[in-house]
């Protein structure tokens, strides 16, 4: 005798097993949906922005999206490569602060941007800093949940950051329920399959 579990061995038939499936899958998709999420804004074009420059995007013709900062000169030059001190280093942040640039391959000092490479502005004293940590550059995205849109780090009237722990509890407790239900629904019809009684009795 087998001891290996399948649903065909609860009695489920394919649409069953379907119907539990697709009720779960929703069960986490309201899950995720309903959680407040962030996100994080290109620090490319933020870095452009806050210089005073203009940020555009422009579709390549493979499809491809690049941004470029136009500088004061009308220059235009590569957005991430600007930021990355590869580019019209005599119009960075850096030079403008009579700071040196310099870029480096550091995976911890670029670990803002995802990447080993980014540029630093080279103090008097030796020592280098992120240029956009200098700047204090925020790139992080509002936090939004149903009904509004803020970041509680930096907005005092913020309702997310208070509410956090009764907003949290709520957009957890609703999908367990669902999923309860199912599983005590799905444990309901196997038993009531085992003991062979019909899932609804008529009477006449």
């Amino acid at each position: 005798m087998s001891g290996a579990f399948t649903m065909r061995n609860c009695g489920m038939d394919g649409t069953s097993v379907r119907i539990v499936l697709l009720l779960t899958f929703i069960a986490l998709a309201l899950t995720f949906a309903a959680t407040p999420v962030s996100a994080m804004r290109n620090p490319a074009a933020g870095y452009c922005t806050a210089l005073g420059y203009q940020y555009t995007d422009e579709i390549g013709p493979d499809g491809s999206m690049t941004g470029y900062c136009v500088l004061a000169n009308n220059q235009r030059v590569d957005a991430w490569k600007f930021l990355r001190g590869e580019v019209a280093q005599d119009q960075s942040y850096c030079t403008m602060q009579g700071y040196g640039i310099k870029t480096v391959n550091d995976s911890n000092t670029c670990k803002i941007f995802l990447t080993r490479s980014c540029a630093v502005c080279v103090m008097p004293d030796g020592s280098m800093t992120e240029i956009t940590k200098l700047m204090k550059l925020d790139f992080r995205e509002k936090i939004c949940n149903d009904k509004v849109c803020c970041d509680p780090k930096t907005d005092a009237t913020c309702p997310i950051g208070s509410e956090k722990t009764e907003i949290s509890g709520i957009y957890l407790i609703v999908p367990a329920l669902i999923v309860i239900i199912i599983i005590g629904g799905l444990a309901l019809f196997i038993i009531r399959k085992k003991k062979g009684v019909p899932a609804e009795k008529t009477e006449k």
